[in-house]
């Protein structure tokens, strides 16, 4: 099919992009469980969100939880509570729809820039079919939705940057409003990735002075709408001093690793198409002098530059770099725009092998998910009681929080002595512990309580005990 005929046909690619693109996402999203340490977490700040009815503040195990802004979780609370309770469907679901907007965009981008529908399609199935592009749409964290805010702030700049002055302010304004919104998301960092980018960029230009020209300034203050208000109203909550000792108090960056760390992760993380990066690489330098007097030195920026900003940043994660790929899949799209059969056969090939290691990951999750099979062991025995944990490792404890049941807490004890006349009068008291920490008790301890049951989990064996 010649350019006329994907003009003509362009309803149906989009048409077609949107739904094979939304049936790969959502197949069986609902599969597996959130075993993860971040998954379960997450979902269980959305949890007790509903629970309390407290939309301001987020909680993680009834204590105050700042390691994130509360975007992420009221997109999860939402239809949560429309549905009655967090499941692993719906707490993925933003970074699903996230990654399905994302690579729509991505096509309009594309079929814009190098003016073909086929660059765009091809820009978009390559971002769609990279390896953490293509993870993270399936994984209940803020790195998609992220991802999709930054990609939505370029792409209206680019607009904005590319059309007529008449609706030049609408989408600058809107490029603003979604760096905002990457603030709700993850902080500062909704910012300070694309505001460096798209400055270095006007300084290229030599228009630096659209830094402080009205439209700009609208902008600034568009972004301070979106993401201050809920910051006003936690410091509202709790007052400045606490505020800021509650933000001193979290410590949510922790990871660090070499400086040659994403040299060697955007190799795996842009898989398989960062075998094509030594090919761009030789192109865009014979090219560099068109590409850099062109609207695509907006995307060789973008990618060049956050990668430096990851770089120079101490913590270093591998799924940091998925703000970085939509640039690559850009450029490689309008080089590879008549290789189109090509592409389809290649595109087809590794969304099936993603699907395949999907579906081993699903089979082994249902058969080796820790965290429901210990619930479904203490359900009938406990029947709706109060489970008390006593020197349950973290882990233990969120996977119970989340499955044990979605409006009963599971408080950690500190101490078993005087534990039988804190339960509630009349009611069950029940205790889950190591079998290690069991053997240990006090022999006129252990005596307050009846042993019921030894439950395998993971290396050890867990120990349900019956007040008396």
């Amino acid at each position: 099919m010649d350019e006329k005929g994907w003009r003509l046909d362009e309803g149906r690619i989009i048409g077609g992009l949107i739904v094979v693109s939304g049936i790969i996402l959502f197949f069986n999203l609902w599969a597996r469980s959130l075993e993860n340490h971040d998954y379960l977490r997450y979902a269980e700040v959305a949890r007790e969100m509903i629970r309390s009815g407290d939309w301001i503040v987020p909680r993680y195990n009834g204590a105050v939880y700042l390691d994130k802004p509360p975007l992420l979780f009221w997109l999860i609370a939402l239809p949560s509570s429309i549905y009655g309770s967090v499941t692993p469907f719906l707490a993925r679901l933003p970074s699903a729809l996230a990654a399905w907007i994302g690579v729509f965009v991505l096509f309009l981008w594309g079929k814009r820039m190098y003016g073909s529908a086929r660059a765009g399609l091809i820009s978009a199935g390559i971002l769609f079919s990279s390896y953490q592009y293509f993870s993270q749409a399936r994984s209940a964290k803020t790195d998609m939705l992220l991802c999709l805010f930054i990609l939505l702030a370029f792409y209206f700049f680019y607009l904005g940057y590319e059309t007529i002055r008449r609706k030049r302010a609408l989408f600058f304004l809107s490029s603003f409003f979604f760096m905002g919104m990457g603030v709700l998301t993850k902080g500062p960092f909704g910012f300070l990735m694309p505001f460096p980018i798209l400055a270095l960029f006007l300084i290229k230009e030599k228009k630096a002075r659209m830094l402080v020209s009205g439209e700009f300034i609208l902008g600034y203050m568009v972004l301070l709408l979106v993401a201050l208000p809920w910051l006003l109203l936690f410091v509202r909550r709790f007052g400045l001093e606490e505020s800021i000792a509650l933000v001193r108090a979290t410590h949510p960056l922790s990871r660090q690793a070499p400086f040659y760390f994403y040299l060697i992760e955007i190799w795996g993380q842009f898989a398989p198409w960062s075998l094509l990066l030594p090919w761009l690489g030789i192109y865009v330098w014979r090219e560099r002098f068109e590409i850099w007097h062109s609207g695509e030195s907006l995307c060789l920026i973008w990618f060049v530059l956050l990668f430096l900003l990851l770089t120079i940043f101490q913590v270093r994660v591998s799924r940091y770099l998925l703000p970085a790929l939509p640039p690559l899949a850009l450029m490689l799209g309008g080089r590879w725009k008549k290789k189109v059969s090509y592409f389809f056969l290649c595109f087809m090939a590794i969304v099936l092998v993603w699907q395949i290691r999907e579906i081993i990951w699903m089979r082994k999750d249902l058969s080796h998910s820790p965290g429901r099979v210990l619930t479904m062991e203490i359900k009938p025995l406990v029947e709706g009681a109060l489970l008390h944990g006593y020197q349950l490792d973290i882990s233990t404890l969120e996977e119970l929080n989340f499955y044990f049941d979605p409006v009963v807490p599971l408080p950690l004890v500190k101490g078993l002595e005087g534990l039988s006349a804190r339960l509630e009068k009349g009611r069950k008291g029940w205790v889950l512990m190591p079998e290690r920490v069991y053997k240990t008790l006090p022999g006129q301890e252990s005596q307050s309580f009846t042993f019921i049951k030894k439950i395998p989990y993971k290396k050890e064996r867990l120990v349900l005990v019956q007040t008396n």
